[in-house]
């Protein structure tokens, strides 16, 4: 009986310490888009869930304002909304910016 309580012990702190990582989410403008691009493709230019507008060469500062929306968003637990909300929810203002930039600069030519 003893022997099945320090199993029992053994097994609830290995799995528990496997369940309570934190996932890492990276940071890098590139990176999380990838995230977006399920939705708004790899050149922001899909029509996300029918609904959203071409993402791509938008504003810099349209698309912070897009994006805190989602992040601050009390209705993040409800359809659409929580897709985006998890998608920037770890991330910071400058960061937000960041990707704001990257996003901004996918309807941007190489010449340009």
């Amino acid at each position: 009986m003893k022997i099945y309580r320090i199993l029992l012990i053994i097994t609830f702190l290995l799995f528990g310490s496997l369940f309570a990582r934190e996932i890492t989410r990276s940071t890098v403008p590139s990176e999380i888009y990838k995230g977006c691009a399920k939705c708004h493709g790899k050149d922001g230019r899909n029509i996300a869930y029918g609904r959203s507008d071409e993402i791509a060469g938008q504003d810099v500062e349209d698309l912070v304002e897009s994006i805190n929306f989602f992040k601050d968003s009390q209705f993040g637990s409800r359809g659409i909304i929580h897709v985006m909300a998890n998608q920037v929810k770890h991330l910071n203002d400058e960061q937000i910016e960041a990707l704001a930039k990257y996003i901004s600069n996918l309807g941007k030519k190489k010449d340009d």
